[in-house]
């Protein structure tokens, strides 16, 4: 019988941390370790949250972790959610391998005892070919199977980065992926172009260029939550740098010209895997395709860490896809819990629904370009009001 401790407090959270980091590295989740975790309580989470993380043991040793969080209340529906969506999706609960069914039960009990007790599990980008989302349903204690629905599904390009080397993984590319990634680093060396990771010297000055590179390339193009977090998704940056530098899980690349940023791009890593975070370029330097060498850079440097698999991030836009061996799929659902507030739950829950079946419908008939529209102009109306 598994020991189940639930945490309500972020400061306690620390002394779960070499046990957590152990089992964040086995799930190849650095989205979920206690670094970033530690970082988003400090600078992103919501006014008001709350933890209510999970940590499941058996025989003293930690096999399972859910760093779950509770919003406020307000008289709405109690929502339970997993910290980071957004900056990151990938989010789920934390297991041993073979050990994930002994751990949702776990964690449903757990959940159901705590205070309050969650009207709903928002499932944030959470992987489709794993088992957590059948696992949590039926590892939910009573006789009540608490209902599942899904609102949206993305890809998640991966490499699988299976070859000895770099140069074996480039030499397997094909004749024009190689010739064009030649080209480009070498213009960008004849152009005086530097390439380099950030140090705790420039992390700082770095971080701040990776969040308005990012802005600059999201400017008129439609909504990202890191341009929203701003100045605080720089301190979650700097904060989780320097919690990860020295042992190389954490690289910020910059691309320079003449001293000036003109790419960044953040990977993470945890294990045998690295995450591609997010990323930001000038565009008055696109001829140089600055996106592609950076990323190029970073996977050369994951092999030479013995990287196994490249997170490329959710989202299939074309540049990950010229990297990418494989995709997996990511669902954002909510799991609602059976009992007297079920019903509340249920309304609450309709309107999400209805909305993410008009937004796929609108995908299937309209543009990127036109629906990115949209959303600014949907941006622009809350705005006046």
């Amino acid at each position: 019988m598994a020991d189940v401790e639930l945490v309500t407090d972020v400061e306690s959270l620390d002394a779960l941390a070499p046990e957590w980091d152990a089992l964040a590295a086995a799930s190849g989740l650095p989205q979920l370790s206690p670094a970033w975790v530690r970082a988003w309580w400090r600078h992103i989470a919501p006014d008001g949250a709350a933890p209510r993380t999970v940590a499941v043991r058996d025989g003293g040793r930690l096999i399972g972790l859910a760093p779950f969080y509770v919003e406020p209340a307000g008289g709405g529906r109690r929502d339970y959610r997993l910290p980071g969506i957004e900056i990151a999706a990938r989010l789920a609960p934390l297991a041993l391998p073979d050990r994930e069914w002994e751990v949702a039960e776990a964690i449903g009990a757990a959940l159901c005892a705590a205070g309050p007790r969650p009207d709903a599990l928002r499932l944030e980008g959470i992987p489709i070919e794993g088992l957590w989302l059948t696992a949590l349903r039926d590892g939910w204690p009573g006789a009540l199977r608490p209902p599942l629905r899904l609102m949206n599904v993305d890809g998640n390009p991966l490499m699988s980065m299976s070859e000895p080397s770099f140069e074996d993984w480039l030499a397997g590319r094909s004749s024009n992926f190689r010739q064009q990634m030649r080209r480009l680093r070498r213009r960008f060396a004849e152009a005086g172009g530097v390439s380099r990771v950030a140090t705790r010297e420039t992390l700082a000055a770095d971080a701040a260029a990776l969040t308005r590179l990012h802005a600059l390339r999201w400017d008129g193009r439609g909504h990202s939550n890191l341009v929203d977090l701003d100045e605080r998704f720089s301190a979650f940056v700097v904060e989780l740098g320097e919690r990860l530098l020295d042992d190389r899980r954490f690289a910020l690349r910059i691309l320079e010209l003449d001293g000036e940023p003109i790419c960044a791009q953040l990977f993470v890593r945890a294990g045998g895997t690295t995450l591609f975070v997010n990323g930001g370029w000038d565009e008055r330097h696109a001829a140089l395709k600055p996106s592609l060498l950076c990323l190029l850079d970073a996977v050369q440097e994951a092999f030479a860490l013995g990287v196994e698999r490249f997170d490329l991030g959710v989202g299939v836009q074309s540049y990950k896809l010229r990297f990418a061996d494989g995709s997996a799929q990511l669902a954002w659902g909510v799991l609602m819990a059976p009992g007297a507030r079920f019903p509340l739950t249920a309304a609450r829950t309709v309107p999400a629904l209805a909305q993410a079946r008009l937004r796929d419908g609108a995908r299937r008939v309209l543009s990127e370009q036109q629906v990115d529209k949209l959303r600014a102009a949907r941006r622009r109306l809350r705005g006046a009001r």
